[in-house]
């Protein structure tokens, strides 16, 4: 896309962007773990983590995938499970899914190196722009691009863009913005910069303009549109979801079933059985036909466990779990790829979902205990 500047930039603008914002980041920048060094296995993790996700939520994760997983090697090595389990809570699991299969391809493929090489990392799965740009950029210092939540608003009021920086014509104008004012050297502090202050000054709401070494540059500061660029989000259509789970119990073991490695969300993940309820179909009888058509066996439902609200994309699921008694029947892979009967204690050793997670931890609880016995 051909990308000009706003009407009176110079070259001489361009340079006072680049060395206020690299000045601030000097001066201003958070101490955070993947920042100590280069390493780009760090600074990869780091990212991949960062993508949809703040980095407070980050921090504690990073620390200790890095300390199950210190090298690209033994995350190779590393049993898909595994890490799915240190991701637990993170959200986006196709994202650990990605980071391990590419770990297995540059140690086959290369030796476990993370080269300065754009072929290479634009050959692994999960690599796009954003992170070839955030990796390399900032590893190995090449003049790459980022664009992301707090960049991309950076740079639309910077430059006084109007439109909708977040998708079609806008999304290519972002990127090819972003790439014009990216230096040639420091270019991953500069990115890091450019992120740091859409995070902490540049917010989406009441920006802290006085605080930003932009701000005697900014257009939509100028012009008072702070609050119009970038446009707001479009409000999404949010359809009301009624799930049940069913806790099928054979003695004090729980059924726990694998989802495939092509479900929609959650692959290879466990979870007990659940499904929407029919119109008109009471919790009991969902449980039963649950049973029966995900888990292939037959049982006596019993109470209800909790209830858990959740959001998934456009859904706002309300998931009843309820209690069931195994009466007969076999497990046989059909939507779900495997089933394993658990122990109670033992339920913490497998990745699960935040909402199935909050279920384990109730199953397990002194007080849910005592009411089954």
């Amino acid at each position: 896309m051909n990308f000009e500047f706003p009407p009176g930039w110079t070259d001489r603008t361009l340079a006072a962007v680049r060395a206020n914002l690299l000045a601030w980041f000097d001066q201003t920048r958070r101490n955070l773990p993947w920042r100590a060094d280069r390493d780009p296995y760090r600074i990869w993790v780091s990212e991949v983590m960062l993508q949809q996700t703040t980095v407070a939520a980050v921090v504690p994760y990073f620390d200790r995938f890095l300390a199950a997983f210190p090298t690209v090697a033994v995350l190779a090595a590393a049993d898909e499970q595994e890490v799915l389990k240190l991701w637990e809570g993170l959200g986006y699991y196709r994202r650990a899914r990605h980071l391990h299969a590419a770990a297995r391809q540059l140690v086959a493929d290369h030796g476990g190196r993370l080269p300065d090489d754009i072929a290479v990392w634009d050959a692994l799965p999960g690599v796009g722009p954003y992170i070839l740009g955030a990796v390399l950029s900032q590893a190995f210092d090449r003049p790459l691009p980022i664009v992301e939540a707090n960049s991309l608003r950076v740079l639309a009021r910077l430059l006084g863009y109007r439109g909708d920086p977040r998708e079609g014509e806008g999304k290519n104008w972002v990127w090819a913005a972003a790439g014009r004012l990216v230096p040639p050297t420091r270019a991953g502090d500069y990115n890091q910069g450019l992120m740091e202050l859409g995070a902490v000054v540049c917010t989406p709401t009441t920006p802290a303009c006085p605080a930003c070494p932009l701000a005697e540059i900014c257009i939509a500061k100028r012009d008072q549109l702070q609050d119009a660029i970038p446009p707001k989000k479009k409000v999404k259509v949010i359809t009301e979801v009624s799930e049940v789970g069913v806790v099928i119990r054979e003695g004090s073991r729980v059924l726990l079933c694998r989802r495939p490695e092509d479900a929609g969300r959650w692959q290879n993940m466990w979870e007990v059985p659940h499904a929407p309820r029919e119109d008109g179909e009471s919790t009991e009888a969902a449980a039963i036909r649950i049973a029966r058509e995900l888990a292939g066996v037959e049982v006596v439902a019993g109470g209800e466990v909790m209830t858990i609200r959740h959001a998934v994309t456009r859904y706002a699921i309300t998931l009843i779990c309820m209690d069931a008694t195994y009466r007969s029947g076999a497990f046989a892979p059909g939507f779900y790829a495997e089933a394993r009967w658990v122990e109670p204690a033992d339920l913490d050793g497998y990745p699960v979902s935040s909402p199935q997670r909050k279920l384990m931890t109730e199953i397990v609880s002194p007080n849910h205990q005592r009411r089954l016995f």
